[in-house]
């Protein structure tokens, strides 16, 4: 299914005062006819008080009540909305006017959420990653250079001018995808290793695709993934259902079994040591053995002389 064709649909349809027909949705969307029908069942389906209208002329609305409410999507759920558009990896025509159009949508309490063109800025506090983030943000909207101090993690320090064009939220870190005039090519920044941000001038924009599968980074390429098998007592059940997701962790006798595919490296150590003594690995056994070497390394390295 693609999200941003549902969502331009809906869209259309809310911003239309008259009857829309498929044919217009389907030249609109460069779809069929006949997916035109199934995206509008699963907008009905979903709760979308859409409105039948028969014979020559026919097609659909919705109700004007629900269009002057325009309260369909909870505050949170329409940022998650936004950002799952914003985080697709199709970044063409269909999906930026479907992001357009949503984002142009007027709620009552849009004040708690900022949302500028093709991003959207989360104000978690005033600490200097977030003020990054919301900078980027402002620099994305805009299409204003930034000039970073970037420290990688093999330890080197560069400053480099860069093109921002999308930030994504990746295992609860931000990074900006960005034109990097320096090295002549797109690359992903985590936002946690820019020590320096200027922004700079105005720049023309550049056609890209946020594509994990195309972009050569050290974050995203070669990661051995590895299926993992956690037992959970109660103590760590809610730490452990925010990191997976609640659909990836089952009631088992008396406690829990979480699954996952995972990618293996530190960061999911780390993460799992996070968790205490709520949590046994039960596979695969590197991991395991990873995680209890790391506890009597921490162990040694604070054991009292």
């Amino acid at each position: 299914m693609q999200i941003p064709i549902l969502v331009g649909i809906m869209s259309t349809l809310l911003a239309s005062d008259e009857v829309v027909k498929a044919s217009e949705l389907a030249q609109k969307y460069e779809i069929s006819q006949r997916s035109v029908y199934r995206y509008v069942s699963m907008l009905s389906e979903g709760g979308i008080p859409i409105q039948s209208h028969l014979g020559r002329g026919g097609g659909w609305s919705i109700v004007d009540t629900f269009k002057l409410k325009a309260t369909y999507f909870t505050e949170e759920e329409f940022k998650r909305l936004v950002f799952a558009l914003q985080s697709f990896s199709l970044q063409d025509d269909v999906t930026q006017q479907a992001t357009l159009k949503l984002s142009g949508l007027k709620r009552s309490h849009a004040q708690a959420t900022v949302l500028k063109s093709q991003q959207l800025i989360v104000d978690n506090g005033g600490d200097a990653l977030n003020d990054y983030v919301s900078t980027l943000s402002d620099c994305i909207a805009n299409k204003k250079l930034c000039k970073i101090g970037y420290h990688s993690k093999d330890g080197f320090d560069t400053t480099r001018v860069v093109e921002p064009y999308c930030l994504i939220l990746k295992d609860g870190m931000w990074y900006v995808y960005s034109f990097c005039r320096m090295r002549k090519g797109f690359r992903y920044f985590k936002v946690a290793r820019i020590v320096t941000l200027e922004v700079g001038e105005k720049f023309v924009g550049r056609p890209f695709v946020a594509d994990s599968n195309t972009i050569q980074t050290d974050v995203l390429k070669n990661k051995e993934m590895c299926d993992v098998i956690l037992s959970v007592d109660h103590i760590a059940l809610s730490a452990c259902e925010e990191w997976l997701g609640v659909g990836k962790v089952a009631k088992m006798g008396n406690g829990y079994i979480a699954k996952a595919n995972l990618p293996y490296d530190d960061v999911l150590i780390n993460k799992i040591m996070s968790l205490g003594e709520g949590v046994r690995v039960e596979t695969p056994a590197k991991l395991r053995e990873a995680v209890v070497e790391r506890c009597k390394n921490i162990a040694l390295a604070n054991k009292g002389e």
